[in-house]
């Protein structure tokens, strides 16, 4: 058969598949992946790739709208690399989510719930990191990059996921930006001094951190942020100027000034009825939906059921969050995280929560498990998206915990290593629970608790 790549062809949707792709059918019965429709839509697509097994295809117009479409509130969705999901009520998200975890996990002898739902569905993210770019009319403007593309933008406001003060912040830094008359960092060129905006809100707390990232320019020094530090100031309680000379996309910190307030943010989590208190650095890792974060982490309470006298070890820790939920439930907990300013600020929110019976440590799981010969009771892991190194699942077994909780923001690599763990049938999935943190997203979390056998 001919090759279909770079025509129209029509095709139906089967089902939403992880990671937010769609999975179709051609009329010769080949799968097809491609975006943005759900299921049962009848839609003509364009081929991108054709090989023998599977298609890749832009979706091009649809022909049979679902019942399940509706309006997306926002104008820049299907372009925004942000959103996935605007295009279908919550609950209906939720099943699509749901869904795939069930298909990946199709392996366990155990019922997977419905995912729990974020308590908030829109204005939930505390962390948003916006970029500086110069439009077609080089105009400055600032934006969440476009789908796919590292040099295309789409213009905010609005960004009807970011907390409302994280908007109001960057309408004031994007009109404060433009009246410079300066440009906006160029990633092809590498000229021009604006370059990103993150911004984070400590939701249950109030506090609003603005970083300001520039390129390094020498004839500019902290004077010239006084009029935007004095308008912020009335609502931020931390401003910040970064700068970053490095030809990287990322966020990178050459050197970094406090111009008003406070060095750190708070933010507030209430966990098994009691409230935890944490200090969010500027660049320092902390959950993005603060409300959603009280489910997942009383969810890791409600299957690990912890005992006063258990031994826990959290790893891959970050800032300690989760092991500082868990601290007055058992005797002790061990962090392990290789990032050490992570480690630094897990220890300083240990201190301000008063909490003695943890420690932590600065180094990569997959070197600290080949150093270490003590004993846990309990295991948590929360790793990258990637997953897990097959050493550290070796050093699991190893170890030999009573109970594992496996948090996962990967699915796909979640059913990977779920494999490994119990090929020796050692442990088995006791309960999966996914937890909704990323509502018009096709991002999910899932917990899930091994047991011996």
């Amino acid at each position: 058969m001919a090759s279909l790549k770079h025509k129209i062809i029509k095709v139906k949707a089967e089902k939403i598949v992880f990671p937010g792709n769609v999975l179709c059918r051609c009329e010769d019965g080949i799968a097809l992946f491609t975006e943005g429709l759900l299921p049962g839509e009848e839609a003509e697509v364009f081929v991108t790739r054709d090989k023998k097994s599977y298609r890749e295809a832009k979706l091009e117009k649809i022909l049979t709208p679902s019942p399940l479409r509706i309006e997306p509130k926002c104008p820049a969705f299907g372009k925004c690399g942000g959103c996935s999901f605007e295009h279908t009520e919550y609950k209906n998200q939720i099943q699509f989510k749901t869904d795939c975890v069930k298909e990946l996990l199709n392996f366990l002898d155990v019922e997977i719930p419905k995912a729990k739902q974020s308590p908030v569905q829109w204005n939930y993210r505390n962390k948003m990191e916006f970029s500086f770019y110069n439009d077609t009319f080089t105009n400055l403007s600032l934006g969440l990059h476009c789908k796919g593309s590292f040099y295309k933008y789409s213009e905010v406001p609005p960004c009807y996921i970011s907390h409302e003060d994280i908007i109001k912040a960057c309408e004031t830094v994007k009109e404060f930006a433009i009246n410079t008359g300066l440009k906006a960092y160029n990633n092809k060129s590498h000229e021009g001094f604006f370059r990103h905006l993150v911004l984070r809100k400590g939701v249950n707390t109030g506090d609003l951190l603005v970083n300001i990232v520039t390129n390094k320019q020498e004839d500019i020094n902290k004077i010239f942020f006084d009029g935007i530090v004095k308008q912020l100031s009335y609502f931020c309680s931390s401003i910040y100027w970064t700068q970053n000379s490095k030809f990287s996309d990322a966020v990178n910190a050459e050197s970094i000034t406090l111009l008003s307030g406070n060095e750190n943010i708070t933010e507030t989590l209430t966990v098994a009825e009691q409230k935890f208190n944490f200090s969010v650095a500027p660049f320092s890792f902390f959950q993005t939906n603060t409300k959603a974060t009280e489910v997942l982490y009383n969810t890791v309470i409600e299957l690990l059921q912890p005992d006063k006298q258990d031994t826990l070890l959290d790893m891959y820790c970050g800032t300690g969050a989760i092991g500082i939920c868990l601290s007055p439930h058992v005797k002790s907990v061990v962090g392990v995280e290789q990032v050490e300013a992570s480690i630094e600020s897990a220890k300083h929110n240990a201190k301000i929560n008063n909490i003695n019976n943890i420690e932590f440590f600065a180094q990569p799981a997959q070197d600290w498990v080949k150093q270490n010969d003590k004993k846990f009771d309990c295991v948590i892991i929360d790793p990258p998206r990637a997953g897990l190194f097959e050493n550290v699942i070796e050093h699991l077994l190893f170890l030999n915990p009573k109970k594992i909780v496996y948090v996962s923001c990967n699915p796909s690599t979640l059913a990977r290593d779920l494999k490994l763990i119990t090929k020796d049938e050692k442990y088995k999935v006791i309960k999966v629970c996914p937890v909704d943190m990323f509502p018009q997203t096709y991002h999910i979390e899932t917990v899930v608790l091994l047991e011996q056998k």
